[in-house]
């Protein structure tokens, strides 16, 4: 959602194939009234045991709806990693063996490879902190913001 809020969400083509669960469609739609789910990524419903996990997790108070579904669906499907800028999420994800990188790890890497010219990367960079502000990640990317501007090739 975070990459959608920097007008950057079209890095993540980039990745490889996407997916999300339906949770995380609604959270979209929800949050971006004139957002629709692009053609190159997939939707996918979990299945029933997968769920199960996803609404354990939220009734437990570990996870929030978008978040529990993700990870349920990255287990499903085997996927190689799951995006995330949740904390939590991204520890939980962790435990259960899921390597996780967050929006600023993305735009990081595109710079790397040489998918961003450099003011790009660094405007993204600059868009991605007010979304991420009311959170952990969001707070870490104001303090290392210019080291990671700095960092860019």
């Amino acid at each position: 959602m975070h990459l959608t809020e920097a007008a950057a969400l079209e890095l993540l083509r980039l990745v490889g194939d996407l997916h999300v669960p339906p949770e995380v469609m609604a959270e979209m739609a929800y949050h971006r009234m004139d957002w629709s789910l692009p053609d190159w990524i997939t939707l996918d419903i979990l299945a029933p045991a997968f769920a199960a996990d996803a609404e354990a997790w939220q009734q437990a108070g570990l996870l929030d709806a978008g978040e529990a579904e993700a990870i349920a669906l990255a287990r499903q499907i085997d996927a190689e990693w799951l995006l995330t800028d949740d904390t939590a999420a991204r520890l939980f994800a962790q435990e259960l063996g899921i390597e996780v990188h967050g929006s600023l790890g993305v735009v990081l890497w595109a710079a790397a490879v040489g998918h961003l010219e450099r003011p790009v990367a660094e405007h993204v960079l600059t868009q991605l902190a007010p979304p991420l502000c009311g959170s952990r990640a969001g707070s870490w990317l104001k303090r290392v913001q210019p080291w990671t501007k700095s960092s860019l090739p």
